[in-house]
């Protein structure tokens, strides 16, 4: 059971905060953020004015995830002004004071640590339970608001079912089966919520996500973009949906034995709070079938869902994807802000704590698999036959998908400034010295995307990129595979290779090899995935959802790039980072265990005797 007092009672006030100025537009676009609340009103007075009504829907749209930090809030400074991604083999960190550095790569982090210093936090620093709240309100109340038509309440209500589903999609992904609030409680009732099993979790958050499909317009008009950008639609919808199941399916949850046998015996796994109790392939099937509805629906609606491509530029298309909004691919993005600030502002910390402090650093493992601009492979075993005394002029960086360069920042890559990228010893952009072993270049790479070159990011319209079309690809081709179907033609003529190809094509890559075996495509899926959506908080998901322990204990490395006399040839030394606490100690010792696929909950809240912890924790 869960006893919500506590969290309401800190919440009241605030589910009544007028979200704007009494007289100034408050818009969901590039104006979304510009006001801040200035008034606190009554449930009767803001649901009186159809102005403040929408107001109060617009400010409930704030409390969404968003995966960068800005400042030191709880909801800003996510596991301790560092980032998810840097858990992953794709990146690592190099800011030894935060808490990915100083807790989760020690083994240090446990159910007792900060709210902040969780991957995500259960006691509201998501702001989850507070936008849950006001998502209900609105819903409970906006019926009685004069100057609003009928269909455009049931088209807010809607929207507001979506932050709802957002939230505890979050949490499902994160925690397993969560309590589950149909409604906005007050501090006065029984506010004691059973914990809900893993399904009863998944039917909610897909129920909600069914509800809003079916009000919500499938894309915005092209009038609405410039102020309306934003908001949820029913594309929005479906593809929350798909995510969702696609987790569901995937073999932590949906597997023949818990994720963690040893604790087959723990509450959470007996009571079915994160274990469907077998394998079910009618969880792919689900996926399936969301995503041929989908595209159908696209295709019906002439396709206003589209890629952003460039076919001179793909590398520009690329980055207008996650970085442009109002793109025709950003099926749902959140913001704290309205526009992406100078390098140096506390509140807009990623930009100087991924670009000078190295909370976010790539690893040479994430450079790897980034194939060459044709689409062949990679070769990693060339750096096994560099040392470095050994100097060549052949560029490794050369000619590779621009997806790498927009991603990470390497040696000789064009980033904005007057001058190719230095990442060698003593470059302008390198590190200093042969002995450096943190900050935001150790490996000889540093993190690109978002940050630019920590200049021209000025400015631009600040979003999350929550949820991107070609995810929605991915995970059809994905759920294809895994129920064998791979080379099965949907309605539009498309197989698994096809939905692969058409990511692959905007950045210019050739088609992916046909005739793979089923475990050799997963592994071209989840890598196309890690390569189309670096720090975005997607590799860190997909090594969870298929328990990749392998990757979590491998051990990761970087370069000492190092440039010849002669100002053209480079030596390349091939460097193992240090250790995290889970991975593989050199005499061959297991730390990793599968209690760090799931957060846990605060030992706070265990304490109360409502929940069952995670197993392991």
């Amino acid at each position: 059971m869960i006893t919500m007092k506590r969290i309401l009672n800190s919440l009241l006030l605030a589910s009544f905060l007028l979200s704007t100025s009494c007289v100034d537009e408050f818009k969901v676009g590039d104006a979304f953020l510009d006001k801040a609340p200035s008034v606190d009103k009554d449930k009767e007075y803001v649901f009186s004015n159809p102005d403040y009504t929408r107001d109060f829907l617009w400010n409930a749209y704030r409390t969404l995830y968003y995966g960068r930090v800005l400042d030191w809030s709880a909801k800003g400074n996510r596991v301790g002004m560092g980032a998810i991604d840097a858990l992953t083999d794709c990146f690592t960190c190099g800011l030894t004071w935060c808490t990915v550095y100083n807790t989760y790569y020690t083994g240090q982090f446990t159910s007792n640590s900060a709210a902040n210093d969780c991957v995500y936090s259960y006691s509201d620093g998501e702001q989850q339970w507070t936008g849950i709240r006001k998502a209900w309100l609105f819903i409970e109340n906006v019926g009685q608001t004069p100057g609003i038509t009928d269909e455009e309440k049931e088209r807010l209500k809607a929207e507001a079912k979506m932050i709802i589903a957002c939230h505890y999609s979050d949490m499902f992904k994160n925690f397993g089966g969560v309590p589950l609030l149909d409604h906005a409680l007050d501090p006065n009732e029984e506010l004691k919520i059973p914990w809900a099993t893993l399904r009863q979790t998944l039917d909610f958050i897909v129920q909600l996500c069914d509800e809003a499909y079916k009000v919500l317009p499938w894309a915005l008009d092209s009038s609405e973009q410039e102020n309306w950008a934003g908001r949820f639609t029913g594309a929005a919808a479906l593809g929350l949906k798909i995510r969702t199941l696609l987790f569901a399916a995937s073999p932590l949850y949906n597997d023949n034995q818990p994720f963690y046998p040893e604790q087959a015996g723990a509450a959470a796994i007996a009571e079915k709070q994160v274990w469907f109790g077998g394998k079910d392939d009618q969880l792919w099937r689900d996926v399936v079938d969301a995503c041929s509805l989908f595209m159908s629906r696209n295709s019906q609606e002439g396709e206003p869902w589209q890629l952003v491509t460039n076919a001179s530029n793909p590398r520009q298309a690329y980055q207008d994807a996650y970085y442009k909004r109002a793109n025709g691919e950003l099926l749902i993005d959140t913001r704290q802000r309205a526009t992406v600030s100078w390098n140096w502002d506390d509140n807009c910390s990623y930009l100087h704590f991924y670009g000078q402090y190295g909370a976010l650093v790539p690893t040479l493992e994430y450079v790897n698999l980034f194939p060459y601009a044709d689409g062949t492979p990679f070769d990693a075993s060339f750096w096994e036959q560099q040392r470095k005394d050994k100097y060549i002029e052949e560029d490794p960086f050369k000619n590779r998908d621009p997806r790498l360069y927009e991603n990470c920042l390497v040696n000789n890559a064009e980033f904005g400034r007057d001058h190719p990228a230095e990442l060698w010893i003593g470059g302008r952009e390198g590190m200093s010295s042969e002995t450096v072993s943190d900050g935001s270049k150790f490996t000889g790479f540093r993190i690109y995307k978002y940050i630019l070159d920590l200049s021209s990011q000025n400015g631009k319209q600040d979003q999350w990129p929550y949820l991107r079309l070609p995810e929605i690809f991915l995970s059809y081709a994905e759920a294809l595979n895994e129920l064998d179907r791979a080379t099965e033609r949907d309605a539009l003529g498309n197989d698994a290779y096809e939905y692969i190809n058409k990511v692959r094509r905007r950045v210019g890559l050739s088609g992916l090899q046909t005739g793979l075996s089923k475990e050799q495509l997963r592994k071209e899926i989840l890598d196309e995935r890690a390569r189309e959506f670096g720090a975005e908080d997607v590799r860190y998901y997909d090594m969870i959802r298929w328990k990749m322990a392998e990757d979590f204990r491998k051990p990761l490395h970087g370069l000492r790039i190092r440039r010849g006399d002669d100002k053209k040839s480079y030596s390349y030394e091939k460097f193992q980072i240090k250790k995290r606490y889970i991975q593989d100690g050199d005499d061959g010792t297991v730390y990793f265990t599968p209690k760090w696929y799931l957060t846990p909950f605060p030992f706070v809240e265990i304490n109360k005797g409502y929940l069952n912890q995670n197993p392991g924790w």
